[in-house]
């Protein structure tokens, strides 16, 4: 008998760990392929530079485990976009070159716990997204200067993470941005997560 109580509160204790696997705080790298997109005024016009880009950077927050298996959860997003966009096709004939700056995010995820063990979590998001650009305008008399840009958008998707130990998981998410400019377009996100749980 002495033994059946032992056995009963180890698998007390991990139905109870199980339950909770989603629960706390956990940070992780952040490697994304993103639609961006700025604007620049050249001679009183709008001038869009857009297009998907690469990011690599860190996440990091807190989620909540509920008993009945949702999750809810925040996190703050780092990263740093490559390349530049360059834009000719506007009315002034101007070379309009943008550079990105790093951007931020603050990201919320609302998902439910499947599996015997709990170690799937199928989630919908949804981040406020800030990015920044550095612009160089050349015009066609040879003549240049410079602006600056900062949009706040939004971003919404669905994603799946599975955890294959203790404290660490992967996750992978597909969705979509809200452009907040005429003459941009709500290019696909990807982003790809290796999470650590504490």
């Amino acid at each position: 008998m002495k033994h059946f109580y032992i056995i009963l509160l180890l698998f007390s204790t991990y139905s109870v760990y199980a339950q909770k696997e989603f629960q706390g705080v956990f940070i992780g790298l952040d490697i994304n392929y993103l639609y961006l997109f700025g604007g620049a005024q050249v001679n009183g016009q709008e001038t869009i530079g857009d297009g998907n880009r690469s990011a690599f950077g860190l996440t990091g927050g807190y989620r909540w485990h509920f008993d009945n298996d949702l999750v809810f959860g925040m996190e703050v997003q780092l990263n740093k976009p490559f390349g530049t966009f360059k834009n000719t096709s506007n009315p002034a004939q101007a070379i309009v070159n943008y550079f990105i700056k790093p951007q931020s995010a603050l990201q919320f995820q609302f998902g439910k716990v499947l599996g015997v063990e709990n170690n799937h979590l199928i989630l919908g998001y949804f981040a406020f997204n800030q990015t920044r650009f550095d612009i160089d305008i050349t015009m066609p008399d040879g003549s240049t200067f410079q602006q600056t840009d900062f949009e706040n958008f939004g971003r919404v998707g669905l994603g799946y993470e599975g955890r294959f130990s203790s404290h660490w998981s992967t996750r992978f998410q597909i969705g979509t941005s809200m452009d907040a400019l005429p003459d941009t377009h709500n290019g696909i996100d990807t982003k790809l997560n290796l999470l650590y749980g504490f």
